[in-house]
């Protein structure tokens, strides 16, 4: 079977081709430049080169049309929230024939979009940390006045993580306020103009993430992980994280939330402990492929293949355990991670209580190094090319960085 994968310069995107190369799948893979992170590896049987689909996505839309009536593959996967959107809103044009699998596009902007996940999970009774919702006030002042008797410091997030606009798309990112001044002034960005957003209480706990494959709101498969290291460091891209038996609750209230929905695919529920009431709530819903996926087929639950035999209907024999306390490493992730907190100041990271020192972050990556619990995610020694491709453009970035930052 063939199968076309999009943004191969993407880890999941290289989880993917390694999952579905090594089952005997053809697989094609897409990127923004010539070569790519995924393109490199041996599982990579072609590849091809398409316009930004954030600066031209009609460009990226033709490209991706014509790949797939000269190749005629049987699924066609993106990975990101721009491709997958852009693919989804004329999945009809790609005609029966190929597959794309994941929910329709109304559902899918639907549980993408953190303000609908606070409303139904309050409509549900599930726990989500305390918030306001731009929509549900007139006015800046308002929600500044609903601010200020939630407490500080609060979490700014927008709506949603990227944004369709006449000229392309745009990202938008989560911050931390500390006062209503500094609120103030970040309302203001442009961005919050172009969708709603909400605010949030910071909680103090793990990040914990509900990973599952649904048909029709049925769990076929499930998967869960705890973050260790992130980048940032006050919460962001995990760099070092632990596969871990589902926490019952966790698993229920992300398994409720989709439900309400009858969800089909996958999706990824991120939690945090808070440890102040022993209890998870949700943060947000991810309706695509995650990056940590690695970690979930090292452990035993190959998500990209359940996917596609779910999708065709066969008997692929969905896992009912996995390998737990098994550990995936992003080496230059991490690497960052630890750059990030020997060399800024700690007072400007927005770090979480009971961060680690200094000391203490260079000792538990040295140890990490050694520990054969802990797996590469991009090195493979089948497979090293990636992880070389991966460093040459890790080390080109950092001389470019030096170079504009000046002597």
């Amino acid at each position: 079977m063939k199968v076309i994968v999009l943004d191969g310069s993407q880890r999941p995107a290289l989880a993917i081709t390694r999952s579905l190369g090594r089952r005997g799948f053809r697989v094609t893979v897409g990127a923004e430049t010539k070569s790519s992170l995924s393109s490199c590896s041996r599982y990579c049987a072609d590849s091809f080169e398409y316009p930004s689909p954030h600066e031209n996505p009609e460009g990226f839309f033709r490209a991706i049309l014509d790949k797939s009536c000269e190749l005629r593959p049987d699924f066609l996967i993106p990975v990101t929230d721009v491709t997958v959107g852009e693919i989804l809103r004329r999945r009809g044009e790609f005609g029966e024939s190929i597959r794309i699998p994941y929910d329709e596009l109304e559902k899918y902007n639907l549980v993408s979009n953190k303000e609908w996940v606070v409303s139904q999970c309050r409509k549900l009774g599930l726990p989500v940390p305390k918030s306001v919702l731009s929509t549900e006030f007139p006015d800046r002042e308002a929600v500044l006045d609903a601010a200020g008797k939630l407490g500080y410091p609060l979490v700014v997030k927008p709506g949603l993580s990227r944004i369709r606009t006449e000229t392309g798309w745009i990202n938008t990112s989560v911050r931390y306020a500390h006062d209503e001044k500094k609120l103030d002034a970040m309302l203001k960005d442009p961005v919050f103009s172009r969708t709603s957003f909400l605010l949030q209480e910071r909680i103090q706990g793990r990040g914990v993430g509900i990973f599952l494959l649904m048909k029709d709101g049925e769990v076929l498969a499930s998967f869960a992980h705890r973050r260790l290291r992130e980048k940032p460091p006050s919460g962001g891209v995990s760099v070092l994280c632990e596969s871990i038996k589902p926490p019952a609750d966790a698993l229920n209230t992300a398994t409720r939330l989709l439900a309400s929905v009858k969800w089909n695919g996958i999706a990824m529920v991120e939690f945090k402990e808070d440890d102040a009431e022993n209890v998870f709530k949700i943060l947000e819903v991810n309706a695509r492929f995650w990056g940590s996926l690695e970690l979930a087929i090292s452990s035993g639950v190959d998500f990209p293949y359940l996917l596609l035999a779910m999708v065709k209907g066969w008997d692929a024999g969905m896992p009912a355990m996995y390998k737990a306390g098994l550990k995936l490493r992003w080496e230059l992730g991490d690497l960052d991670h630890l750059w990030i907190r020997l060399f800024r100041n700690p007072a400007v990271l927005s770090l979480p209580s009971g961060a680690p020192s200094r000391l203490g972050v260079l000792l538990d990556f040295m140890a990490d190094s050694a520990r054969p619990s802990v797996r590469r995610e991009v090195f493979r020694f089948r497979d090293p090319k990636p992880f070389l491709y991966e460093l040459k453009q890790y080390v080109r970035n950092a001389v470019s960085s030096r170079r504009r930052s000046g002597p």
